[in-house]
């Protein structure tokens, strides 16, 4: 499954909260840290085996000092959903 996290970052902590999303990149799953411009300040794409696996990365996102909000999308291949009978 592949798990798409937006967050949100206090912009007096931006620089601190930046360096620590670097370390997330590192994480097993980890495909993709991007800086972003619109609603959210960054987005991580991560895959993981399942939901509870998932939700690990995501704590660890949201405990970055300066995160003020993240919003979890959950992503299924169409595959999965329709092919089966």
């Amino acid at each position: 499954m592949i798990f798409i996290v937006f967050a949100d970052i206090e912009a007096a902590r931006e620089k601190e909260a930046y360096l620590s999303v670097a370390e997330i990149s590192k994480m097993p799953g980890v495909k993709g840290v991007y800086l972003t411009f619109g609603g959210h300040d960054f987005v991580v794409i991560h895959e993981a085996p399942d939901l509870a696996s998932s939700v690990q990365t995501a704590v660890k996102i949201r405990n970055i000092p300066g995160v003020t909000d993240t919003e979890t999308i959950i992503c299924m291949d169409i595959h999965e959903v329709f092919d089966k009978k």
